[in-house]
Order: structure tokens, then C-alpha cells, then sequence
């Protein structure tokens, strides 16, 4: 549901005009702080409303990268399924502990790699 809001705003925000306006919000605030002689009020609410933007911001990156993490593991599978002498073991494999998957680059790993 949220997805695709959050992704475009992800797509925005890595434009010129997202960063020109991330920018001119922070200058905005720093006017305000100009206005109001820096008080112990403007840091408190400048600092809150950073803070809160930085975790949001965050959330959005985790999102997107996700995102296209996980499209890239499809294409990789279906890479694999249509290669002829590909392991087919190896569809699914991202879903494996990072000791399993070092036993499977070592060649030590002999079962079938289960798909998630």
C-alpha cells in the first residue's frame, strides 16, 4: 500500500529538484533560527524536526534498496533457470545463512539449496 508512494518519493528526493529542496527546507529553518535569535525553543523544534526527517529519510532508503534487491534476486533466478549448465541449486540462495553460503562457494555443500 505504501510502496508506491514511498518509492517515488525515494526516485524525487534522488533528483536535483528533491536535494534543491531539502536544502531550502534546512535554510528555511536556519532563517527561522536567524529570526529567533537561535533560542533554546528553535534548537529543541530544529532538532525534532531533523531528527524525525534523518529516520523517515532513512526508512526510504531501506525501502527502495529492498525493493530492488529483491527484483534483482527474481532476474538473477530467472537468469539461471534459462541457462542451460546453470546449478539449479542456486536459484533461492539468497535466503541462506552467510555460513551455509560460504560452504557453497567452498563446494562443500552437497544437498539441494531449497527455494525460500
Amino acid at each position: 500500500m505504501l510502496d508506491r508512494p514511498i518509492l517515488g518519493l525515494a526516485v524525487w528526493l534522488s533528483k536535483p529538484a528533491g536535494f534543491l529542496a531539502t536544502c531550502f527546507t534546512v535554510t528555511a529553518g536556519l532563517a527561522a533560527g536567524a529570526l529567533l535569535s537561535f533560542d533554546d525553543h528553535w534548537a529543541l523544534v530544529f532538532n525534532l524536526f531533523l531528527s524525525i526527517a534523518a529516520m523517515l529519510l532513512a526508512g526510504v532508503i531501506l525501502v527502495a534498496g529492498a525493493r530492488d534487491t529483491g527484483a534483482i534476486q527474481i532476474k538473477l533466478d530467472e537468469l539461471i533457470r534459462a541457462v542451460e549448465n546453470a546449478d539449479d541449486r542456486l536459484v533461492g540462495i539468497e535466503a541462506r545463512s552467510a555460513e551455509e553460503l560460504e560452504l557453497i562457494r567452498q563446494g562443500q555443500h552437497s544437498e539441494p539449496v531449497a527455494e525460500p
